[in-house]
């Protein structure tokens, strides 16, 4: 492509310097000076893998926090408010370093926990596990009820109570 550029006399004048300087030739410069502006707009990528683990720490965080709503934090424009400044966008980077940072995963998460039933679960499964791998080495031996020789039913196990669980944590 070419393309025809008019140039006051006082800029050419620069412009021949700075050739000059740079030993190149102005059609060089210019296609040079073209190719560092548009690639300057591109999206710089990180040079260190530090950067880019903490852009993408950042991002996350950005999306996750509570006081988050992808594009400014809350509780900076409530400070930017009393202030009667703008409020400014957010950074990754900020969002790295922020100390009031609460994940609303973990808020839902917590509201699980709280009902319990799945925590019960768990630890039973996990009792369970605990008793298969490792009950021998530990000197488990369980209390087997056999049925009678006149054919009489077996006890029935209660089921593991929360109570049930906790002694079973605290052993």
């Amino acid at each position: 492509m070419r393309i025809s550029v008019d140039v006051p006399p006082d800029i050419e004048r620069l412009l021949l310097e700075k050739c000059r300087e740079s030993n190149l030739s102005p059609s060089d410069f210019v296609s040079a000076l073209l190719e560092w502006y548009f690639l300057k707009r591109k999206k710089a990528k990180p040079d260190s893998e530090l950067a880019a683990y903490a852009l993408k720490v950042g991002r996350e965080r950005v999306k996750t926090c509570r006081y988050s709503d992808g594009k400014f934090c809350a509780l900076d424009t409530l400070g930017n408010i009393m202030e009667e400044s703008d409020p400014e966008p957010l950074n990754p980077y900020r969002c790295v370093f922020c100390n009031e940072y609460v994940d609303r995963r973990r808020e839902k998460l917590s509201k699980k926990i709280e009902a319990g039933d799945e925590v019960i679960e768990i630890a039973r499964i996990a009792a369970r596990f605990v008793v298969e791998l490792y009950g021998d080495k530990l000197g488990y031996r369980p209390k087997l009820t056999v049925e009678d020789v006149e054919g009489e039913e077996r006890k029935e196990r209660k089921g593991i109570t929360g109570e049930g669980v906790k002694k079973l944590l605290d052993w």
